[in-house]
């Protein structure tokens, strides 16, 4: 892969940037002892410095204030946030300092010279990743398009006040459906006090938000960002608080005459609700395609689940007469088709075996799976996990009595050579 091909688009809570150069600085925490009468010193290792990122970098177009003020408001913002640095991936990181040039002779234009630390908690999802590249390659194309194809849909200038009144509820509700599904997820530390600060600054400028587009899109797509980057929680977990924001849907209003007010307000909310979904489902999407899954079983599972999901949401923007809306979740759906048969050639399969005579859970892992095959697997697990993990998918009481007479479900192995059906 040529190396301009691993370059991602850089942005800092959903704000975007052109990057033109980049500094990466760290080391080590080195303390120097130097004793009376000895001429070596002696020095010790504290371990690693922080990191910082210096990034010089633009913003340019016939829109470039609005961008320019979406970037200005992400970076003055409270708190560590997602950093999608052009190099070295997605990460959480602080602004340590910034500085914004503009100038006359150089019109259309921002330029941006910003320093990040690292805020303890990277997100993996470098540029090369190995598993689910098609998915993240996709939902970062979503994610960066979605704010100005909003920003050029959405409007309230001259509208009545129950327009800018019926844009406020849906974005409150963007809110409030965010932080439940953080809650869902937990977390801890910086992606967690990053969530804290997006939430607490889409509320309390949703007067002046409104006024500038871009900047409100910016600030929702860094929210969904935030929510996603919570680590807490288990894999259907994971994937439940992000389907709660794709399903998300506030109280429908019908309006019995249609005038250019209630159109204006119609559209607005599709506006937003396309926005929130987009990304929401772009990030349902990254995740989903970078999970481990257990078996190639639970892989299509949760792949034709959200497929179903992406495809209700298609037909819906289609109905609407959005094509391009309801291409983004067509890709989505098809990125994260691709990344599951790719991952499907080295996943175990379900299969089902009845017992004639109870026995330990532990003696039925060693019968079926013995203790060399396991050597070979591509994911090695010792017996006593494989003994665990009977007992927990089939819901066993105790482990000592895996039941007999019963239907219970068993994974092959899978190795080098093929697959292993015990």
């Amino acid at each position: 892969m040529a190396w301009r091909d691993q370059i991602q688009q850089g942005s800092f809570r959903g704000a975007a940037f052109r990057t033109e150069s980049e500094e990466r600085a760290g080391g080590r925490r080195v303390v120097s002892h130097e004793f009376p009468g000895r001429d070596d010193p002696v020095t010790e290792d504290l371990g690693a410095r922080a990191k910082t990122f210096t990034i010089d970098c633009h913003v340019i177009g016939d829109d470039y204030i609005a961008r320019r003020d979406a970037l200005l408001t992400a970076l003055e913002a409270a708190g560590p946030g997602l950093l999608v640095h052009p190099q070295y991936g997605r990460m959480m990181a602080v602004v340590f300092e910034y500085s914004c040039r503009t100038s006359t002779e150089e019109g259309g234009i921002a330029r941006f010279t910003v320093t990040f630390g690292e805020a303890g908690q990277a997100v993996a999802a470098p540029a090369n990743a190995a598993v689910g590249d098609d998915s993240a390659a996709a939902a970062d194309a979503v994610t960066a398009d979605a704010p100005a194809r909003f920003a050029a849909s959405f409007s309230i200038d001259q509208a009545a006040s129950f327009v800018e009144d019926a844009a406020t509820d849906i974005v409150r509700g963007i809110g409030d459906v965010s932080q439940l599904a953080a809650g869902l997820r937990g977390g801890v530390g910086p992606a967690l006090r990053a969530f804290e600060a997006g939430l607490n600054f889409l509320p309390a400028n949703i007067t002046s938000l409104l006024r500038a587009p871009l900047s409100l899109a910016q600030s929702i797509t860094g929210l969904v960002l935030a929510v996603s980057a919570l680590s807490g929680g288990g894999r259907r977990t994971r994937l439940q608080s992000l389907e709660m924001m794709v399903d998300w849907q506030p109280t429908k209003t019908e309006f019995p005459v249609r005038t250019p007010q209630r159109v204006l307000e119609q559209a607005n909310r599709d506006a937003l609700l396309q926005l929130f979904r987009a990304v929401s489902a772009a990030e349902l999407v990254r995740t989903a395609g970078a999970l481990d899954y257990p078996s190639y079983d639970d892989a299509i599972a949760v792949r034709n689940s959200i497929g179903e999901r992406l495809d209700r949401l298609a037909i819906a923007a289609a109905d609407r007469g959005d094509d391009e809306g309801a291409g983004v979740f067509d890709r989505l759906r098809r990125a994260l088709a691709r990344d599951i048969a790719v991952r499907g050639a080295t996943l175990a399969r379900i299969y089902q075996l009845r017992l004639s005579a109870s026995e330990p859970a532990l003696v039925l892992a060693h019968r079926l799976y013995g203790g060399n095959a396991d050597q070979r697997s591509r994911t090695p697990m010792t017996l006593e996990a494989r003994a665990a993990a009977i007992v927990a998918r089939n819901g066993v009481a105790h482990p000592g009595f895996v039941p007999a007479g019963v239907d219970i479900e068993l994974l092959t192995t899978t190795v080098d050579s093929g697959v292993l059906a015990a």
